[in-house]
């Protein structure tokens, strides 16, 4: 909660971790301006997801990446990827940063490592993390309860297996793709969609009051929830955040449905917007 940029989420975690700071903006200039600013010698790791999830699904410049390893590279700053939602397929690699080609210093995981049928998550680290680790004068005192529960790792397994076996990230990709152009062929035109966007199985709709500037709709008209609220009684229920409409289907959804998918929210945004 005090490493999220999101601040709706903060009130009820205060008093929040202090030494937090955010960069607001997808540019890496920002977030070397932020180290500069702060001394390197006083910031320990950037954080970010590959591709932001809750923040709207939001896919990052090509350039973005590669330029945020070169600057904590530069900086010794370690480098961590929240991979939780991008993890294990789904956006059509096994990782969202392989998209970039770029290894983090520390990779978080869970949900898709077991298909979410069994909470497990995990921390993987660089060779030079573990070394260090390893090589520390005395134990590093930080544990959790159910460490290596038998449970989870048996159906992290098995789903690692089913994923592997089955083909489930480069389906992850095709599908995605046959998604986004049903959004497209259905709503690329509209004059309130803004950009729809999205890496393999993760897109999203931005609705915008005007298309030409992208000025968005005042958040008291609340477009995004009413299309939702359309969709759901349509029979597709998915995720708002503000007016960005995100969609992360199954990896086993069937074309016809992906297909369906884009009929739906079109009609519901034409039932919201064009009434």
């Amino acid at each position: 909660m005090s490493a999220t940029g999101i601040a709706g989420y903060w009130p009820q975690f205060e008093p929040r971790v202090p030494g937090f700071i955010h960069v607001a903006t997808l540019s890496a200039d920002a977030l070397e301006q932020a180290i500069l600013r702060e001394g390197p010698d006083t910031v320990a790791m950037f954080l970010a997801e590959p591709v932001m999830g809750v923040g709207g699904v939001i896919v990052p410049p090509d350039d973005y990446f590669p330029r945020i390893r070169e600057i904590c590279d530069r900086h010794d700053v370690l480098f961590a990827a929240d991979e939780v939602i991008t993890g294990f397929g789904r956006t059509g690699k096994w990782f969202g940063l392989e998209h970039w080609n770029v290894a983090p210093d520390i990779v978080q995981f869970a949900k898709a490592i077991t298909s979410g049928y069994f909470p497990f998550g995990g921390v993987g680290v660089s060779d030079d993390i573990a070394r260090a680790l390893d090589e520390a004068p005395g134990p590093w005192m930080h544990a959790y309860t159910y460490s290596a529960h038998p449970v989870g790792c048996a159906v992290a397994l098995r789903t690692l297996q089913i994923i592997d076996e089955e083909n489930l990230v480069a389906e992850a990709a095709r599908k995605g793709a046959l998604l986004v152009e049903a959004l497209r062929s259905r709503l690329g035109e509209h004059p309130h969609v803004g950009e729809i966007r999205g890496k393999g199985l993760m897109c999203a709709v931005e609705f915008v009051k005007d298309r030409a500037t992208k000025t968005p709709f005042a958040p008291e008209e609340q477009v995004g929830g009413r299309i939702h609220a359309d969709a759901v009684a349509r029979g597709l229920f998915s995720r708002v955040r503000g007016d960005t409409f995100a969609l992360a289907p199954p990896f086993v959804t069937p074309d016809d449905v992906l297909d369906r998918i884009g009929d739906v929210l079109a009609a519901a945004t034409k039932a919201v917007l064009e009434a």
